[in-house]
């Protein structure tokens, strides 16, 4: 064997263990990290095979699997025996820390006894004291051991020694700690102790990996019980979104199932059920299976039609009511087992105390499923219900919207036996119209069939009103041909039965379909329907009137239509209902045209009050109408009622797309609420509804997605919806292409993806370029010099000549900010490549930009990074003056992070000469005011 052979062995070993370290949670880590434990055992690497076996007992508490860090975990005690040596100053520190697990998963397993698992932790107090550790971890699994088998009393008194000892390195985080204690007192029914002890974990960052989604969702319960709904649905969606199929979230499940149980979103819950229903088959552990179970039992007895639905077990398929039972029998079962081990019945009490758990109240989430209310009405009177339709058919025929709707909706679904054909037909004309809309080509194809019931029937009158509606139908999914014959039989078919209202409105419909054609012709329509209207039927003038003002609006005339809107509203109580509500609709879409905003969704505010009169498909129509309004503004922020309202009336009566649409208007207030999980969700399920087909919509709401995405740290799932705009973005619109690349680019930077970056930034560069745009251009350059230049020096500054030569001068608007981003990023670059002299020597000339900006904050920051440099060199005293010039640089306003650097670099300068650093007046002053 060579010499060399053994180091190639042990590279390749290291290379095995450390590759593990980009790998997700899951079984495929494990399995990588138990290959690499026996390389290094069989080539005799001890300390590599101490290695790979800490981190593999890691990777199974990522994934909640303490039953399998017990195999490892005997090899490390033995080998640590054996060899100490192995173990450097890193891995006894993992493995004393490591030893607070094993009572956790042991506590969690009724097969290991309370022998056993006392054992283990008295293992772990003695280790503790004999290295001088604090036994305040120890406490905590005394606590849990206790409270697990329902001594409550010694739960307490373990709990308040928690609490006195002295953490230390050994202790959990201080995050973790507080989410832990906050555990205890929501199982204590303690809530407004809980909810006080969260406060430090919700209001104060940490570097924790678990927090502060934890501690959410150990709050749950508490908000409940405490009417705090608000929070409890924020604590949900952002706790459950962080876990989301990740193995971590399998042993907080329970709490989001039980949430959405409890709080009316049963139809949330089912999914959160379907897609975790592995839990169930291959649990991380008894306890978690026994959890998880109650709570799915507890969200499946709120849904009325589970004996309807399917679910997938492991290999077997159950309806919803044979899965209910599956997992009341799971828990009640698992629960029995803990309590044969534990000699009480603390464990089955749970789990009963779940089953039977109460509703509290209903809290709509980020994306709303609830129905429109309906209002209270009075009753009809069904003695006679040929003479109801009768009334129905002649209130909505006439204009009686609501009088016509209600009376409908007190009829009875199956009334056709009991009325004469012509007047069936008739209510079914209505009553399609008032269903759950369908697509136009859907409505259409359903009023074309109930159009031969009429004509069969003899209802002459009511079938050319039919070819009307039909024609305008037609008009609006873009088959003119169809509509102009729909609007001629329509014609001629009121003529014929001496109908002048049905006259009147086939004038109408073909005064629409000539509107962009023939402007003239079409106002002659509308004149002999004003005409026939003026003679037989005066309250239909407001009508037509309308009819004149959306031709005035289609020709450009928009304070010409208004007038005439603005005039019908001022004498609105001659018209019939759904006169009124299309003229306040209308004023309110003309005043949103005519750039009248505010007084625009004043008036939305009042056409949905008109619309709310009784509950239809108008209502959903108006919330709609008043959320796009607010998507296009600045105003969505402050007006959510409006667009949660929205969500909820289009699922009530709208399309699937439709619904998608409300979602996307209503996650422009999120956005700008900066509730970026409630926007994010709300955009899943817009994407889930939005038809593939509606290509803009689908790009609108990936585009949005990934802006929440990228708020969130979810730069995968940004990256990927920037992608998605990419794929559908028309080629020639240059300036959308660029932008979402350069968003793109971003996004790939921090995920570490920097060749992609970079390929991102340039393509973004090259594309602004062709949109005739410098400045964003060398904004992308500067860009592609970050992701390119940190390994390549030369490739950074070469994107960074480029930026500068796309900006010869500053008479661009922006040129000169982006110079100063160009030359200012170059001293980063070389500073980062340590060309110290140069990058001073660039630094110089950037503070020049600083003065003619005028930008004092970051003159002060460029002086103290003019001292950081000066350091580097080795040029002590003149870093001092920098240091100090940079403070005399800061102004009033200035933020405290520059306040901080440049104190922070005022202070390395002084203990680099062995100066005095906290007696130093400007140090002192510095320091006061930052405390202040």
């Amino acid at each position: 064997m060579s010499t060399s052979e053994p180091d190639e062995s042990r590279d390749r070993v290291a290379h095995m263990v450390h590759s593990t370290e980009s790998m997700p949670a899951g079984q495929a880590k494990c399995e990588a990290l138990e290959r690499a434990a026996r390389a290094a055992d069989a080539a005799g690497f001890t300390d590599y095979a101490v290695a790979a076996r800490l981190i593999l007992v890691n990777a199974y508490r990522e994934i909640r699997r303490y039953d399998l860090m017990l195999t490892p975990f005997a090899w490390l005690r033995t080998t640590e025996r054996l060899h100490p040596e192995s173990f450097d100053e890193w891995a006894l520190h993992q493995f004393n820390w490591m030893h607070k697990w094993l009572p956790t998963g042991l506590l969690g397993d009724p097969r290991f006894s309370l022998e056993q698992i006392g054992s283990v932790v008295e293992e772990l107090a003695e280790r503790y004291r004999q290295q001088g550790y604090s036994l305040h971890p120890v406490h905590d699994k005394l606590r849990a051991i206790a409270h697990h088998i329902g001594d409550t009393e010694a739960a307490d008194a373990h709990f308040a020694a928690w609490r006195a000892a002295e953490p230390d390195e050994m202790s959990d985080c201080a995050a973790c700690v507080v989410d832990s204690q906050v555990g205890y007192f929501v199982s204590r029914k303690r809530f407004a102790e809980a909810i006080d002890a969260a406060r430090s974990v919700l209001t104060e960052p940490s570097d924790c990996a678990e927090q502060p989604h934890g501690v959410m969702a150990s709050l749950l319960e508490a908000y409940l019980a405490t009417g705090r709904l608000d929070e409890a649905a924020r604590a949900h969606l952002v706790s459950y979104r962080v876990v989301r199929d990740t193995p971590q979230a399998r042993s907080a499940l329970h709490a989001h199932l039980r949430f959405c149980a409890l709080t009316g979103n049963a139809a949330r819950g089912l999914e959160i059920l379907t897609r975790n229903l592995d839990v169930l088959a291959d649990a991380p552990s008894p306890k978690v299976r026994q959890d998880f179970a109650a709570a799915a039992a507890l969200l499946l007895s709120r849904v009325p039609d589970r004996a309807d639905r399917m679910f997938r077990v492991g290999d077997s398929a159950l309806t919803g009511e044979e899965l209910w039972a599956h997992c009341v029998d799971t828990a009640r079962s698992t629960a029995k087992k803990f309590d044969e081990r534990n000699g009480t019945d603390a464990a089955s009490r749970r789990v009963e105390e779940t089953l039977a758990l109460p509703d509290a109240q209903p809290i709509v989430l980020a994306v709303p499923g609830t129905v429109v209310p309906l209002r209270d009405s009075e009753p009809v009177d069904l003695a006679d219900p040929v003479d109801v339709a009768e009334r129905a058919c002649a209130a909505m025929d006439g204009g009686g919207l609501f009088t016509g709707a209600r009376l409908l909706a007190a009829l009875p679904a199956d009334l056709d036996g009991l009325l004469p054909d012509g007047l069936a037909a008739r209510v079914a004309v209505h009553r399609t119209w008032l269903a759950r809309r369908a697509t136009p080509e859907e409505l259409i194809d359903s009023l074309n069939g109930i159009l031969v019931r009429l004509t069969a029937a003899g209802e002459d009158a009511a079938a050319a009103r039919l070819h009307s509606f039909l024609a305008d139908l037609l008009s609006s999914v873009e088959r003119p041909d169809d509509a102009a014959s729909h609007a001629a039989l329509a014609l001629e078919i009121a003529h014929r039965a001496g109908d002048p209202i049905g006259v009147m409105r086939a004038h109408l419909a073909t005064a629409d379909l000539l509107a962009e054609t023939d402007p003239d012709r079409a106002a002659s329509e509308v004149d002999e329907a004003e005409r026939i209207a003026v003679e037989s039927a005066p309250n239909r003038l407001g009508g037509v009137r309308k009819a004149r003002a959306e031709l005035l609006e289609r020709k450009g005339d928009l304070e010409g239509s208004l007038k005439i809107i603005e005039a019908l509203a001022a004498d609105s109580e001659r018209w019939p209902e759904s006169t009124r509500l299309a003229v306040s609709g209308h004023r309110a879409r003309l005043l949103a045209n005519l750039g009248r905003v505010e007084e625009s969704v004043e008036q939305f505010a009042h056409f949905v009050e008109v619309a709310r009169t009784y509950p239809g498909p108008w209502v959903a129509e108006a919330l709609m109408q008043s959320a796009s309004l607010l998507d296009q503004t600045d105003l969505a922020g402050s007006h959510l009622p409006v667009l949660i309202d929205a969500v909820a009336a289009a699922r009530t009566y709208l399309t699937p797309g439709a619904v998608g649409q409300a979602c996307l208007h209503l996650s422009a207030g999120y956005l700008a609420a900066g509730r970026d999980v409630e926007a994010a969700e709300t955009l899943e399920e817009a994407l889930r509804l939005m038809p593939t087909a509606f290509v803009g919509p689908v790009a609108d709401i990936h585009y949005r997605l990934a802006l929440a995405c990228r708020n969130l740290g979810e730069f995968d799932g940004a990256a990927n919806h920037f992608d998605a705009v990419l794929a559908t973005a028309d080629d020639g619109d240059h300036g959308l292409r660029a932008h979402v690349l350069f968003q793109l680019g971003d996004a790939r930077l921090e995920l570490g993806d920097y060749p992609g970056a970079a390929a991102s930034f340039r393509e973004s560069a090259a594309t602004w370029q062709i949109a005739d745009n410098p400045v964003a251009a060398a904004e992308s350059l500067v860009k592609l010099a970050h992701a390119a230049g940190l390994d390549d020096l030369q490739a950074g500054l070469l994107a960074l000549d480029e930026a500068a030569d796309l900006l010869p001068d500053d008479s661009v608007p922006g040129a000169l900010d982006q110079q100063a981003d160009v030359i200012g990023f170059r001293v980063a670059l070389l500073a980062h490549h340590q060309r110290f002299a140069e990058a001073l020597e660039v630094n110089q000339r950037t503070e020049e930009y600083a003065v003619r900006l005028g930008n004092s904050e970051w003159h002060a920051f460029l002086a103290g990074r003019a001292a950081r440099l000066r350091l580097d060199l080795g040029q002590l005293a003149a870093a001092e003056s920098d240091a100090r010039r940079a403070a005399a640089l800061l102004t009033a306003d200035a933020g405290d992070a520059t306040v901080g650097a440049v104190l922070g670099t005022l202070a390395r300068t002084l203990e680099e000469q062995a100066k005095p650093v906290d007696t130093d007046p400007l140090v002192r002053e510095l320091t006061d005011r930052l405390s202040h």
